[in-house]
């Protein structure tokens, strides 16, 4: 007996995995907080150069901003001002005089800001950039930012993904939240920015381990008739989080506090431990069967079934020949099939990141509330997910994700070549840049159900591992690509949807994967079914063979 087949007979979702599935569902809120964050921790207040105390020099019919405006910051200057000593001479020589101060001040020379910057607290009461003075040379600190949290993302991928599948899903899933809370909370206190980058670097890979081994437990804790829906509703709860940040930001709206709201609700998940049971694909797969059988009571106990010793039996003798050894990246080089399905799997990851990403930066902005547009900018996800859970069930994963990155594709080379003139035309571009937004997300998440399904348990982790820091890779190269603009306005957006175009083609030589097992070793990974294909007949026995007609 197989376990899919030992979970048509337990339940493929009964009372048991569904408690355990909500929790982890509760943990891909908090997963897109700390996901997301640096929209509002890095974000950049309007700011101008700090000038002197003038309040002695202020004619009554100004006040001090309006001289600062006129006579101390140029139009459109963020990081020059005028001459300070040569300002004030001619206020003095002018004896506030309006019309011959701005007489005397014609040929005032301009200076990077010798005081600093200041910043306005309209939108954000407090920013890393407004902090640390983080603007003109050294803006940089910015972007640096960005890319130090997207590597400790792609570190927190591989090696999370690797000790998950060498040590268990459970401990490391603990290992990561444990970290999370402490690198989150000391990045809260950070002084300046040099303390603030490690911490940050290590928040970004606590995040994406926790989150990845999560989805890979939500994924091998239920029957594969609903391993669409939880799929899509563990997304779902990353959208609901998505928004939810933007209520947060806004009622608190300074980066310390925010940094310490996201991090404290993780400290609950540690209560997970008397909750969460390890892994029992993962545990079989290592020929741990007593621990195996003790969680498989519990199922069937929650989920009201009598099992006979001879079912247990049956599925712990389907695993017997599991290796004890551990599996590594190098298994993956080892097995052609195994590799090539793995290549197209990481290259559809990484394309799906850099243009999620990169549309989610290159859009223009909604206008208004940042709050508000940053709410909406999640809410338009879910119904991305509601369609393709609809879609997957019916249609199946492999022609719904070359439909979507393909259309959405074309919308944004479409929409990169439109012409600008005209308030129509502008109309026009930017919905056919929110179709591509629409479908980007949807494929985003076929592609990590289907990664899931396609990796076996030996190695899923340590597949999916590779495969979000496939898309870490997009994610930074997406900001690189928006750089393309001051080559050619329309570039990156063309760029975008070619790549996803060519991606979505490629992905027609992935298997489907509706309605089959989950495979359990590397020997399981088969070769696509086309569908117009009729030579091959696939046989269900212990060995998951494919037999030529011909040789029946």
């Amino acid at each position: 007996m197989g376990f899919d087949e030992f979970l048509d007979y337990v339940g493929q979702f009964g009372k048991y995995q569904r408690v355990r599935y909500f929790l982890l569902c509760l943990f891909s809120v908090v997963a897109a907080w700390h996901s997301l964050n640096m929209v509002f921790v890095g974000a950049k207040p309007e700011n101008h150069c700090r000038f002197p105390d003038v309040s002695n020099f202020t004619p009554r019919s100004l006040t001090v901003q309006d001289l600062a405006t006129i006579f101390f910051i140029p139009p459109g200057e963020e990081c020059r001002m005028y001459n300070i000593s040569q300002t004030l001479e001619i206020w003095n020589a002018a004896g506030n005089n309006i019309t011959s101060m701005v007489i005397l001040g014609v040929n005032r020379s301009i200076v990077k800001c010798p005081l600093g910057s200041t910043f306005s607290t309209e939108k954000y009461k407090s920013t890393i950039v407004s902090e640390f003075e983080l603007v003109c040379d050294r803006k940089f600190w910015v972007k640096t930012s960005k890319s130090v949290y997207f590597a400790g993302r792609l570190l927190g991928a591989a090696v999370f993904g690797h000790l998950s599948d060498s040590f268990g899903r459970r401990p490391m899933f603990f290992v990561a939240i444990v970290l999370l809370v402490v690198s989150g909370g000391v990045t809260a206190a950070s002084q300046n920015i040099f303390m603030f980058l490690p911490l940050y670097f290590l928040q970004g890979a606590a995040q994406t381990g926790a989150f990845l081994i999560a989805f890979t437990l939500s994924t091998e804790l239920v029957g594969p008739n609903y391993r669409v829906v939880t799929g899509f509703v563990i997304q779902i709860f990353y959208s609901i989080g998505y928004m939810s940040l933007a209520a947060i930001a806004y009622f608190l709206q300074e980066w310390r506090y925010l940094e310490a709201a996201i991090t404290a609700p993780c400290v609950l998940f540690v209560i997970y431990w008397w909750f969460l049971p390890e892994s029992v694909r993962w545990l079989l797969s290592q020929n741990r069967d007593k621990e195996a059988e003790k969680i498989i009571e519990d199922v069937a106990k929650a989920n009201k079934v009598t099992l006979s010793p001879d079912i247990i039996e049956s599925l712990k003798k389907s695993q017997s020949d599991q290796l004890t050894r551990k599996y590594t990246f190098m298994d993956f080089i080892r097995h052609w099939r195994i590799l090539k399905l793995s290549l197209n799997i990481w290259f559809n990851w990484l394309v799906n990141a850099l243009v999620y990403y990169g549309l989610s930066l290159n859009t223009e902005n909604l206008g208004g509330n940042p709050y508000v547009n940053f709410c909406i900018a999640g809410a338009v996800e879910i119904p991305a997910y509601l369609v393709c859970i609809f879609l997957l069930n019916t249609v199946g994963r492999r022609i719904p994700l070359v439909a979507a990155m393909c259309i959405g594709g074309v919308a944004c080379i479409v929409s990169g070549n439109l012409p600008t003139e005209g308030n129509r035309m502008q109309i026009t571009s930017i919905v056919l840049a929110m179709v591509g937004k629409f479908c980007i997300t949807g494929s985003y998440a076929i592609i990590y159900l289907m990664a899931a399904e396609l990796f076996p348990t030996v190695v899923r982790n340590t597949g999916m591992g590779i495969s979000s820091m496939s898309a870490r890779i997009g994610g930074i190269l997406a900001p690189l690509f928006i750089d393309l603009k001051s080559v050619a306005q329309p570039l990156p957006i063309i760029l975008f949807g070619g790549f996803a175009v060519a991606s979505g083609l490629l992905a027609l030589l992935l298997p489907e994967t509706k309605g089959r097992p989950l495979p359990e070793r590397l020997e399981d990974v088969q070769e696509t079914r086309w569908p117009w294909a009729h030579n091959k007949l696939e046989v269900r026995d212990g060995s998951q063979s494919i037999v030529e007609l011909s040789d029946l």
